[in-house]
C-alpha cells in the first residue's frame, strides 16, 4: 500500500525528517520521478492543447450526454458514496494520465474518495495529493476518514497518494507538496473570496502548464467567481465547460470547469492582497464554517432552518 495520512491541522506541524519538502512516509519507495521540485530534469511539459482534444474521445456519442466509454467509471460511481458522476471521473482520469514525469495531481475536497478514485485509475507512477476536513455534508470526523480510507484501499491501493487533513487554504504552502503541481481540481468551499484562494494560492505550486479543473461550475457563483478570477490573471485561459442541464443532472452534477494555467514568467509569491485574504478566510470564515457544520450534525433539526436562511439562488443550475 503506497498511501499515507498526513493528519495536520497546520503545515508546521508536518513530520519533515529529510528536508523541508519531505513528508513521513506510511509505504513504499517514491514511484513518480525523483521526488523534488525539478522542473530542469522533466523530460516533456504536460500538454493542455493535446488534452483539451482528447476530451470528446472519452465519450460514446455526445459529451453532454455524459456516457463514458470506459464502463469502469460506472462501476466507481456505483460503489463509492459521493457526487462526482461518471462523466467527471472520466475527464479527472484524462488529466492524470496526461501528467508527466515529476508532477502531481492535486485535488480539495476529497469526500469519501470518488473523485480521488476515478483519477488514479490506471495511472501508475504519480504522486496524488489529496486535502480533505471532514466536516461539510454531515461527516463525522473519524467515522468519515475511515469510509475514505477504505474506498482507497479499495480503489487505490497500490498508487502513491498523500491525504492531507485540515483547510485546504492552510494546506496550500509550498512545505506540503514536493512536487509541481500538473493536475489541480478543486472542489472545496464554494464562495466567491473561496474560489479566488483557491487559484490564488496554488498558483506558485503550479507546474509551468498545468490543468485546473473547477467543480460545480454551473452554479452561477462559482461561474462568476472563476471567471472575474481569468479576466484578472493573463496566465489562465478557459479550455471547457461541461454544463449541467439541472441540480444533480446524472451526467455532468452541477458542472465541470477545464481551465488551462500557463506561467509566462517566473514562479510569483502570493499577493500581499490574497494573504489578507488568507488570513480572514482561515482566522474567520473557516472556524465559523466548522462552527455551523459541527451544530447542524449534533443538531440536525436545524438543518431545514439553515437551508431557509442560507442563500441558495448562486448555488442553482441555472
Amino acid at each position: 500500500m503506497l498511501w499515507r495520512l498526513i493528519r495536520s491541522w497546520s503545515p508546521r506541524k508536518l513530520n519533515q525528517p529529510q528536508s523541508k519538502h519531505a513528508h513521513e512516509r506510511l509505504g513504499a519507495s517514491d514511484t513518480c520521478g525523483l521526488g523534488l521540485f525539478v522542473d530542469h530534469l522533466r523530460s516533456r511539459i504536460l500538454d493542455t492543447t493535446a488534452f483539451t482534444a482528447s476530451l470528446d474521445e472519452l465519450f460514446i456519442g455526445d459529451w453532454a450526454d455524459g456516457r463514458p466509454r470506459d464502463p469502469r467509471f460506472d462501476e466507481i460511481v456505483n460503489g463509492v458514496d459521493g457526487f462526482s458522476t461518471a462523466a467527471q471521473l472520466a475527464v479527472l482520469n484524462l488529466a492524470a494520465r496526461s501528467l508527466p514525469l515529476g508532477e502531481a495531481y492535486l485535488e480539495i475536497g476529497t469526500f469519501k474518495g470518488r473523485s480521488l478514485c476515478g483519477a488514479t485509475l490506471d495511472v501508475p507512477g504519480c504522486r496524488f495529493f489529496a486535502v480533505e476536513n471532514f466536516m461539510e455534508f454531515g461527516m463525522a470526523g473519524a467515522d468519515a476518514r475511515n469510509v475514505l480510507l477504505t474506498n482507497l484501499e479499495l480503489h487505490a491501493r497500490d498508487v502513491d497518494l498523500h491525504l492531507l487533513e485540515g483547510d485546504a487554504f492552510t494546506m496550500l504552502a509550498p512545505d506540503n507538496f514536493d512536487q509541481p503541481v500538473g493536475v489541480y481540481f478543486y472542489d472545496g468551499v464554494h464562495t466567491g473570496a473561496a474560489h479566488h484562494l483557491a487559484l490564488a494560492l496554488v498558483e506558485p505550486l503550479l507546474a509551468d502548464e498545468a490543468i485546473v479543473l473547477v467543480d460545480d461550475a454551473s452554479w452561477p457563483m462559482v461561474e462568476r467567481a472563476t471567471e472575474r478570477y481569468l479576466v484578472n490573471h493573463r496566465d489562465w485561459s478557459m479550455l471547457r465547460t461541461f454544463s449541467a442541464s439541472a441540480n444533480d443532472d446524472p451526467a455532468w452534477a452541477n458542472g465541470l470547469m477545464v481551465l488551462a494555467y500557463r506561467r509566462s514568467g517566473a514562479v510569483a509569491a502570493v499577493p500581499p492582497a490574497d494573504r489578507l485574504r488568507q488570513k480572514f478566510q482561515v482566522s474567520v470564515r473557516g472556524p465559523a464554517n466548522a462552527l455551523t457544520w459541527r451544530t447542524l450534525h449534533r443538531f440536525p433539526q436545524l438543518v431545514p432552518i439553515a437551508k431557509r436562511v442560507l442563500p441558495t439562488r448562486s448555488r442553482t443550475v441555472r
